[in-house]
């Protein structure tokens, strides 16, 4: 265990800086994001240093506050995001009331599906159908239907194979 000198510490930024950067960048999918929280990253992490902290492995600890800095930034964003604004907020009462009343009107997957389905061959249908919207186990469908597993897999996996053309042709 070592306290790192400035050209170690260059040698660690070299070889881990894209691999922190695009970690950041695939959670958060904004570039100045990612750039931000890898700069805090490298910062803590040579602040760190300063204080002559012995590291035994400079890119484990690295990746350590890597982690640390990415769940403080979702703490911070959803804190953010679930704070309302009483201004505009004037009747909870009516902002929950109309806030469902738009969930219900969207279609969920299952309406969304069920188009499709409607569309497939008749024995696909029956077992997709059973499966997706009763949401009935594999034995239960081959028990129901009086066939066996494996036609019921079978049909199941042509029946998905066909839905996802369908879903692709639209």
């Amino acid at each position: 265990m070592t306290v790192l000198d400035t050209t170690e510490i260059e040698i660690v930024y070299e070889q881990n800086i894209v691999q922190i950067y695009r970690f950041f960048y695939y959670k958060t999918l904004s570039k100045e994001k990612a750039e931000d929280l890898a700069s805090e990253t490298f910062l803590t992490f040579i602040n760190q240093i300063k204080k002559n902290k012995t590291i035994g492995n400079p890119r484990n600890f690295l990746f350590g506050i890597a982690k640390n800095v990415f769940l403080k930034f979702l703490r911070k964003k959803y804190r953010d995001e679930l704070t309302f604004d009483e201004n505009h907020i004037e009747n909870f009462a009516q902002y929950t009331q109309n806030f469902l009343q738009e969930i219900d009107q969207k279609p969920t997957l299952e309406d969304k599906a069920l188009k499709f389905i409607l569309k497939l061959p008749e024995k696909q249908k029956q077992v997709l159908y059973m499966r997706l919207m009763d949401k009935m186990k594999l034995n239960e469908i081959a028990e129901k239907l009086g066939k066996n597993m494996n036609y019921v897999k079978t049909t199941q996996k042509r029946g998905i194979k066909n839905l996802k053309k369908l879903i692709a042709l639209s």
